[in-house]
């Protein structure tokens, strides 16, 4: 099973091998949402969330 290191706190991070580049997994010991950025060797990075998606109804 492919590994990959959580940019947050280094815990190894085991992925799926059919993994593709883009979906996001989890870290188990902290919780954050990564994306996979890299298949060989596997590399992730933290999700960025845009803050630009939200309604711009609550706006003044």
């Amino acid at each position: 099973m492919p590994i990959g290191t959580c940019p947050d706190c280094e815990a190894d991070v085991h992925v799926d091998p059919d993994v593709d580049k883009g979906e996001v997994v989890s870290c188990e010991e902290c919780g954050i949402d990564l994306e996979v950025v890299g298949l060989d060797p596997v590399e992730l990075d933290m999700v960025e969330e845009d803050l630009d998606d939200d309604d711009d109804d609550d706006e003044f």
